[in-house]
């Protein structure tokens, strides 16, 4: 009897004791979790920033044009782009969690959110003129309104954060701990070119503002040569091995290049290679014709002996020509289209550069036709050519041949014509990667010329910004009409030219 009252007694204390839980323990959900290690947030991060090729920023880089006049565009009417409100959230929790977990191995992460920040925050200052920076992410605090900063300081900001974020990477490689992070697909972890990246995005936002290198508060120059320097303290990429770069793989669907055999029926055929690039490579005899277009089914048809090889086999579409025309000479056979081994075979493709080595040899190359640096244009102007076509698997001794047989592409010096032919060899070398960093050089010095006709569909200009989003005059209008105001007399127009490009 003493046996079973026990057994009574145990039982009800085992039935009692989840009413023992406070009612708080029982209101999380063990299938949401609420923490994520910041190697994972890392991955999604750069996930979201990728730029990927063949993509509308790729059409309106002039790189390629659509010739499907049923469901295409070639036009420029541009209204609203997204923010990266949404990655800075994200970068923000991976800085909570690495602090939270702290140790050596979680440092790196704090550092890389320093400079994916800076990235997201470059990337809408671009696209719009001012947004908000220092009130930005603050809704833990109730600021849901926050004021935009002027596109002048969020350049002053983000070049000082750019600073601090390489001397921190300094430090930390310097202590000799680890040198790897977990979480990255572009570098494998290999912190030491992450440095040589952030040291070369810092030379990219820099040259952006030629414009604005006569401010002496500013101190554009003496930053550019402070960098280009102090290799020791700034390290640069120094070769393709370097590029900042998505991979792709066949093999995985969510990794799989955007075109391919997957989308050939779909895609190939209603698009051409544009004018702007291609003739710009034919015109040059440039080797790169060969690698990266076909030729115009025209030239195959007729079977021109050689074809394959003759420069007049090659020709892109205009831009600025109406879709019933490109259309026409496609089926015509007058068009070339992507090269059919190299983008349509596999599901692999190329790399997409992000920023490359090539980039940051035209950049220095620029800097020093500005006299802003002393150095030897010519040499990095060689070494932007050489790299991008070895990208494309172009060996050194052709690059040597060709340039020697073409005299038009060889350095005209320290002019506005040597500025000119380092910033067609820059926009070349753009190719299909580098998001719309083609278009912004356009915007900025106007070369190469872009095409421009009927089908611009903005007045015939290329529009200079995009306009601010929509839920922005939602649930900021009163900051977002003040922005406007300041920048452009309070009208929100894509023709509007923001303080960088003044």
């Amino acid at each position: 009897m003493k046996f079973i009252s026990l057994l009574i007694i145990c039982a009800g204390i085992v039935c009692m004791m989840p009413a023992c839980k406070k009612y708080s323990d029982l209101q999380g959900n063990p299938n949401k979790p609420t923490t994520s290690p910041p190697a994972l947030l890392l991955t999604g991060i750069l996930i979201d920033l990728k730029e990927n090729p063949w993509d509308q920023a790729q059409r309106e880089n002039q790189f390629w044009v659509s010739n499907f006049d049923y469901y295409a565009s070639q036009g420029y009417n541009w209204s609203s782009t997204g923010m990266r409100y949404g990655v800075l959230r994200n970068i923000q929790k991976m800085e909570e969690e690495a602090r939270r977990l702290g140790g050596d191995e979680n440092e790196p992460y704090l550092i890389l959110a320093r400079f994916l920040k800076v990235w997201c925050y470059m990337d809408m200052t671009m696209k719009f003129g001012d947004v908000p920076l220092q009130e930005a992410m603050n809704a833990g605090n109730n600021n849901f309104t926050p004021k935009y900063d002027a596109q002048k300081e969020i350049f002053v900001n983000c070049l000082k954060q750019l600073d601090t974020t390489a001397l921190n990477m300094n430090t930390f490689l310097g202590a000799a701990v680890r040198n790897k992070v977990s979480g990255d697909f572009m570098f494998d972890g290999d912190l030491n070119k992450w440095r040589k990246l952030i040291n070369a995005f810092r030379l990219r936002v820099l040259i952006n503002m030629s414009k604005k290198a006569g401010e002496i508060d500013l101190k554009v120059k003496e930053q550019f040569a402070a960098i280009v320097g102090a290799p020791a303290t700034y390290p640069l990429p120094e070769s393709n091995a370097d590029n900042y770069s998505v991979v792709f793989n066949g093999n995985i669907q969510e990794n799989r290049y955007p075109t391919g055999p997957y989308n050939r029926g779909f895609d190939r055929a209603r698009n051409n290679m544009g004018a702007t690039y291609l003739d710009s490579l034919t015109a040059y005899r440039d080797p790169r014709t060969f690698e990266v277009a076909e030729p115009v089914d025209t030239a195959k048809t007729n079977n021109v002996p050689g074809f394959e090889k003759r420069f007049s086999s090659y020709k892109g579409g205009r831009t600025g020509d109406v879709l019933s025309n490109l259309s026409s000479q496609n089926a015509k056979g007058y068009l070339s289209y992507g090269n059919e081994k190299r983008y349509w075979a596999t599901g692999n493709g190329e790399p997409c550069i992000q920023l490359g080595y090539a980039e940051v040899c035209f950049t220095i190359a620029e800097a020093v036709n500005r006299g802003w640096i002393a150095g030897d244009a010519d040499s990095w102007y060689k070494k932007g050519i050489k790299a991008s076509m070895n990208f494309y698997g172009i060996a050194d001794d052709v690059f040597t041949s060709w340039l020697a047989a073409t005299p038009a592409a060889q350095y005209k010096g320290n002019n506005a014509e040597g500025l000119k032919q380092i910033l067609l060899q820059k926009y070349l070398a753009f190719f299909m990667n580098s998001g719309r960093q083609a278009y912004y050089q356009y915007r900025r010095t106007g070369h190469p010329v872009f095409d421009i006709g009927p089908s611009n569909a903005n007045g015939d200009r290329i529009p200079k910004r995009w306009l601010y989003p929509q839920r922005e005059y939602q649930t900021n209008n009163e900051q977002v009409k003040a922005a406007l105001q300041r920048q452009f007399g309070g009208t929100d127009d894509v023709n509007g030219e923001m303080w960088l490009i003044k």
